[in-house]
This record gives structure tokens, C-alpha cells and sequence, in this order.
């Protein structure tokens, strides 16, 4: 319908005060949070913050490993792709809430039957008909539904950026851990060829004491089965450290030309410091660290502004147009005077009967808001089991480390005496055998128990959000 100036001044002022969200605003779900952790590796006299904190470790190697699996990982371009979509999704939707400008041009030519009674259209019957206009279109969101799928939009944008955090610090800790897995199989691997090497040299010995009738064909069977099972395990580490190759180039972003062609750059293990001091995290600021809980919290934002814009369905839309152009039988006469046309309307669309279509949207849409906040809760338990998990495992490994240096030292002792009592003649070379496969067993132990302390450690930096911002000077 044809609308006169006052009232569509009195409809743009309306317009500028749309904006009536039917969204709602709920919190996240409470939790029951820890007051503190009761673990003495997380306390506030913490070492100072370190943004990159894999480099706590002090081995450029690792470091050369991260820049690269950031800058390659094909997780993480998918991630940023994503990023990207939801960006874009965005822009469409706060698109959606500005009038659209459209450029319209027609032209007719229509023959009627003479006698007609119709003089315009001449003898022959022929008329012609041009028009060129711009058309205006804008609907008032006075319900929200517009605003509500923008800020839908806008917070699956924060939850695609968040998801990407922590994809980003997963493939961090990723790497780390492979990393830390690889130096550790070649210091394994080193020690079992030390002890190839030697148990060769114990070999010939024992061939030599035989031909001078010094021992018997029972202890060179042992030598030989000794020297066997240590070449055995060297081929089983070398099988792990291929293994865990591949698995570094992949996570590198390596193509798979460089799967086959290039090698992890050169680090050794023992270098590796193990961070000592965690930072001060009380568990309620784990809720604003952990880029998967903010994600979560997004995706509960984005549920509540899909309630609001599927209840404005069920209220009337509202659309204004407006039209100005020029019209004319001849093409020459356009834009003249008297061509010009110009015209202003609106209409309304009001729900009357959908067969519960609108209903069974706010259903869906209060479902999803459901899933999400049980997702929320499910994210937050999964952060608190995974810092109290770090917490214990490096805890524990740093133990373990420590009693294995102690029975590596003392099992070293225990070889040599077994040697030279052998040796004297006062014992038997199945002692010497055994204190050698307890000695292996003990030093692959201990570098297993290292690189568990310090995976743990890259575990724990992950659980609790990764980096953490230095302080703000005073």
C-alpha cells in the first residue's frame, strides 16, 4: 500500500529504534570449582611468564619444529580456513540488517487489436514502454530476528577463533611430545648399540676362553643369546624411531616428498631442561585461559541468539520500499521532466497458520542451546581432569626419574662386581648376564622416565591454557 511522507517518516523512526531481542540472556552453567590446587608444582611464587613456553625446554631443534608445524600443520589451516567462513558468514549477516539499492530497467512493446476503443495505441496497435528506477528496500527488525542472527554469527565467529586456539596449542603439545618421544627412542637406541658393542666384545672373549679351555660351550651359547637380544631390540628402536619420524614430519606439515627426504633437525635429549615452576593459575581464571572453554562459552551465546531470531518468527514483518526512476513510451524522453515517477510503500507479513513450523524451530533452537551447555559443562570437567591428571603424572615421573638414576648408578656398581668376580673365577658368568640385562633395562627405564617427565610438562602447560601473559608493568 501507498504510504504518505508522515508515515514513512514515522516508520524510519521506528526503525531506528528496532532492536527488541526476544534472545535470552542466561549465564553459563555454575560449576563447583576448586578453591586452589593442592599441588605444590602450580603456586603464585612461579617462575616468571614465558609467552612461548615450549622454549622452557632449551633446545632450538624443538623450537625450529614448532615455528613450523605453526606455520604448515594442515589442522591448522583448516582451522584458519574456517575462521575465514565464519568471518564471511558474519559479513552476510550484518549485511542483511542494512536496505538493499537496486538498479531496475524495463522495456515493453505491446500490440493490442484496432478498435479497441483505445487511441493511444494508435492505428497499428503498437505501444512501447521504458522505465528506468532505483528501488529501495529495508525491513525493520522490530522483532530482533535480524540482530539475533548477527549475533549468532558473530559468535560462532569467536567459537571458530577459540576452536583454532586450541587446535593450535593441541598441535603445539603435539609436537612437543613427538619430539620429545624421538630424542628419547635415539638416547634408547644409543644405549642398546653401546650394548651391542659390548656384548660383541664379550662374545669374542668368551671364544677365546673356550679355545683355551678356560670356560665352556654353555657360557658362549649365553654370549650369543645375550648379543642376539640386544641386536633384536636395536632393530625394535629403530622400527619406534621411524615411526615416531614420520609421525613429526606429518605433524610439521611435511610434504610427502619430505616424509622420505628430510630429517628432524639434529637435538640430543639430555640437553632438554624440565621446567620446574608453573605459573599461579587459580582454577576460576582456568574458565578464561583454556581456548576450548571460550569456545564453548561462544557456541552458548550463538544457541541463545538462534532462540531469539527463531521466536521472532512467530510475530510480523515489516518491509519499506521506495522507488524513484523515470518513465516514458520513448526512450528519448526518459529522464525528462515530466517522465519522472517515484513511489513509497510498505507491506506487512503476519504468521496466521504454519502447522507449528515456527514452534518446532524454537524447539530445535532451545534443544541445540541444551546440547550446548551440556557441551560447556562436559569441556570444563574435561580441563580439570586433564590439570589434575598433568599434575600427577609429573609428579610421578619426576619420581620415577629420580629412583631410576639412583638404580642405574647402583646396578653400573653391580655389573663391574659381577665382572670381576667372574673374572677371579669366584662367580659365574650368568651373573655377569644378568647384572647386564638389568643394567639396559634400568638405563632405557630412566630415559623413558625422563621423556614421561617432561611430556607431563608440556601437558600441563597445555591443561592450563598453554601461554600466559607476562605482567603489566607498573
Amino acid at each position: 500500500m501507498p504510504l504518505r511522507p508522515r508515515h514513512a517518516t514515522l516508520l524510519l523512526l521506528a526503525a531506528a529504534l528496532t532492536g527488541c531481542s526476544l534472545a535470552p540472556h542466561e549465564p553459563p552453567p555454575a560449576i563447583a570449582l576448586p578453591a586452589g590446587w593442592n599441588d605444590p608444582v602450580i603456586g603464585q611464587d612461579a617462575a616468571p611468564p614465558m609467552a612461548d613456553w615450549w622454549r622452557r625446554f632449551g633446545d632450538p631443534a624443538l623450537d625450529a619444529l614448532v615455528a613450523q608445524a605453526l606455520e604448515y600443520n594442515l589442522d591448522l589451516a583448516l582451522a584458519a580456513a574456517r575462521i575465514e567462513e565464519a568471518r564471511a558468514q558474519l559479513g552476510a549477516s550484518r549485511a542483511e540488517q542494512w536496505p538493499t539499492l537496486d538498479a531496475q530497467a524495463d522495456a515493453s512493446r505491446q500490440r493490442s487489436a484496432s478498435g479497441n476503443g483505445n487511441d493511444s495505441l494508435g492505428s497499428a496497435g503498437v505501444r512501447e514502454f521504458y522505465s528506468v528506477a532505483g528501488v529501495l528496500g529495508y525491513e525493520l527488525d522490530l522483532f530482533g530476528r535480524l540482530r539475533s542472527a548477527t549475533d549468532a554469527a558473530r559468535a560462532r565467529l569467536l567459537e571458530s577463533t577459540y576452536t583454532a586456539d586450541a587446535l593450535r596449542l593441541t598441535v603445539m603439545t603435539d609436537v612437543v611430545s613427538a619430539y620429545l618421544d624421538l630424542r628419547a627412542t635415539e638416547r634408547q637406541l644409543a644405549i642398546t648399540d653401546a650394548t651391542v658393542l659390548s656384548r660383541q666384545e664379550a662374545l669374542r672373549l668368551q671364544r677365546a676362553r673356550l679355545r683355551l679351555g678356560a670356560d665352556t660351550e654353555l657360557t658362549l651359547r649365553q654370549a650369543e643369546a645375550a648379543l642376539a637380544a640386544a641386536r633384536a631390540q636395536a632393530a625394535s628402536l629403530r622400527e619406534n624411531l621411524g615411526r615416531t619420524q614420520t609421525a613429526l614430519a606429518v605433524l610439521s606439515g611435511a610434504s610427502p616428498q619430505a616424509l622420505f627426504d628430510q630429517q628432524p633437525p639434529p637435538g640430543q635429549f639430555a640437553t632438554l631442561e624440565l621446567p620446574g615452576e608453573f605459573p599461579g593459575v587459580l582454577p576460576a581464571q582456568l574458565l578464561e585461559r583454556r581456548p576450548d572453554i571460550r569456545a564453548a562459552q561462544a557456541a552458548l551465546r550463538a544457541a541463545d541468539a538462534d532462540i531469539g531470531a527463531a521466536r521472532a518468527l512467530w510475530f510480523p514483518r515489516i518491509n519499506l520500499t521506495a522507488l524513484i526512476g523515470s518513465d516514458a513510451l520513448r526512450v528519448g524522453d526518459l529522464f525528462s521532466g515530466p517522465a519522472a515517477s517515484w513511489s513509497l510503500g510498505s507491506s506487512l507479513v503476519a504468521p496466521l497458520l504454519d502447522f507449528g513450523r515456527a514452534e518446532a524451530q524454537v524447539a530445535g533452537a532451545q534443544a541445540r542451546r541444551a546440547q550446548s551447555q551440556a557441551l560447556y559443562r562436559q569441556t570444563v570437567q574435561t580441563a580439570f581432569r586433564e590439570v589434575r591428571d598433568a599434575l600427577t603424572s609429573l609428579r610421578e615421573a619426576q619420581l620415577r626419574e629420580r629412583a631410576q638414576t639412583d638404580a642405574v648408578a647402583a646396578l653400573t656398581r653391580a655389573r663391574e662386581l659381577a665382572s670381576l668376580q667372574y673374572l677371579s673365577g669366584r662367580g659365574l658368568y650368568l651373573d655377569v648376564l644378568d647384572a647386564d640385562r638389568s643394567l639396559l633395562t634400568a638405563q632405557l627405564d630412566l630415559t623413558t622416565a625422563a621423556r614421561d617427565a617432561r611430556v607431563a610438562a608440556a601437558t600441563l602447560h597445555k591443561a592450563l591454557g598453554g601461554d600466559w601473559p607476562a605482567p603489566a608493568p607498573s
